[in-house]
């Protein structure tokens, strides 16, 4: 890590610890306990710690941290320290998403105000914990959203920057169908069977107490407000693959945009149940 960096790190723990000291002393914290779903390449990371800094000192916050999760279930299932075996978006990804669903439960169990993370809509989870606990998520437009996923992979190293490769690769398929992973709670979905999990997609959907979208984020910080009490104060960041430029042809173009077809569904209905127009 370099110096710009590290101070870049200090003042977001500053911003975090301002905002939860100012919660602590007005008593403004969160009036309901929150689990935020986080989608990949949706703003979750501005998002989730303008969360952080919504909860006083004294209430928990209970974090599924994605690169120590992937080392830790790399470990388990392959005795492997790995960031790449069980990564979200590889074949061994379903070993991370269980490793995270029972820390999420563990979590729960100890009546930890808010909990972030990468993690699967989980029915055990609902079934002991949703009249606890209001579940919060952000959506983007799934092929601007699937391309964001290719360039911030082609920047961190892990795909080759070749279109192809990655729409013929199971990389493709799960940046497409993250809305109906992460809503579906299957971690990995074979091939051409994505339409059979709509309707269990469909119904966690309908479970969730609030979805916002990245290019409405007024709407969402305002009905967060609403429901929870503070509204967060986001600032921007992750901004790592916005120099990869990766063009796609008509035709490349065109199977992303059928294999997003899924998420395509579910951002709709979310959108005509918490979009602007509503």
């Amino acid at each position: 890590m370099d110096e710009r960096q590290g101070l870049e790190r200090q003042k977001r723990r500053a911003r975090i610890y301002s905002g939860r000291i100012k919660r602590t002393l007005t008593r403004g914290g969160l009036k309901h306990n929150c689990l935020f779903l986080h989608l990949p390449k949706c703003g979750g990371t501005s998002l989730s710690e303008a969360l952080y800094a919504t909860v006083p000192i004294h209430k928990r916050i209970g974090v599924l941290d994605a690169v120590s999760t992937r080392r830790a279930a790399s470990i388990l299932k392959y005795d492997e320290d790995s960031l790449t075996k069980t990564h979200e978006d590889m074949e061994g990804a379903a070993a991370t998403f269980a490793l995270r669903e029972k820390m999420m439960l563990a979590y729960m169990c100890e009546d930890k105000t808010l909990i972030h993370g990468h993690v699967l809509f989980s029915p055990i989870m609902w079934k002991y914990f949703g009249e606890t606990y209001r579940i919060v998520t952000v959506m983007r437009d799934p092929v601007k959203r699937a391309l964001s996923n290719f360039r911030m992979n082609v920047a961190t190293g892990v795909l080759p920057p070749d279109p192809d490769q990655w729409l013929d690769g199971i990389q493709g398929l799960n940046h497409a169908c993250v809305n109906l992973r992460y809503l579906s709670g299957v971690a990995d979905i074979p091939r051409g069977q994505e339409a059979t999990l709509l309707p269990q997609a469909h119904d966690a959907l309908d479970r969730l107490s609030l979805v916002g979208f990245l290019d409405e984020m007024d709407v969402f910080l305002d009905r967060f407000a609403a429901q929870f009490g503070p509204r967060p104060r986001l600032y921007r960041y992750n901004r790592a693959a916005e120099d990869v430029q990766i063009t796609l042809n008509k035709q490349q173009t065109a199977r992303l945009e059928q294999l997003c077809a899924p998420d395509i569904e579910l951002y709709k209905t979310a959108y005509k149940k918490w979009g602007n127009a509503t």
